[in-house]
């Protein structure tokens, strides 16, 4: 018996009372993860002026607040507005367009304070956040250094070329 895709994610979507209910969760702690992935394997110690468990529970922090963003206020709005095909979820109710779309300016508030670098100054989580934007920093520079130096040595091959 041979049961076709849409079959089973009926199935799926029947068993399960919204997609959202895993799915927003899901995506936060991958950002989570990936944040301290990332800023375990390519922060060198050069970077990490400050103890490097504070580093890591910075990014954890960052990599949360930006999962909540996406997972919780991006992904709803995606799926209010953009969902190519209802009856791929026939059971689950969609979202309320009114209610996701009341989220937007508040995401895109919290998009500035997150790049603009306001909240390092809040009073539990900024030392954690302030040990990871420096080291975020400080790797970026680093990497600014190569990339300039790769320029330099490119542009003196050309000079050297066009001299002889």
């Amino acid at each position: 018996m041979r049961t076709d895709a849409r079959s089973v994610i009926s199935a799926a979507a029947a068993a399960h009372p919204h997609v959202l209910t895993w799915l927003e969760p899901l995506v936060m702690l991958s950002f989570t993860t990936l944040f301290v992935l990332y800023a375990f394997f390519f922060f060198k110690p050069e970077h990490v002026e400050h103890h490097p468990t504070r580093v890591l529970i910075g990014a954890a922090l960052q990599g949360f607040i930006i999962g909540m963003l996406v997972g919780f206020v991006i992904l709803p709005l995606r799926i209010a507005f953009f969902v190519p095909d209802p009856a791929m979820f026939p059971d689950a109710p969609p979202p309320s367009k009114g209610l996701a779309s009341l989220s937007a300016l508040p995401a895109f508030a919290l998009l500035v304070i997150i790049r603009r670098g306001l909240l390092a100054r809040a009073p539990l989580i900024g030392r954690y956040l302030r040990a990871y934007r420096r080291a975020a920093i400080m790797h970026q520079i680093d990497g600014a250094r190569r990339a300039l130096t790769r320029l330099e040595a490119v542009d003196a091959r050309v000079k050297a070329e066009d001299g002889l």
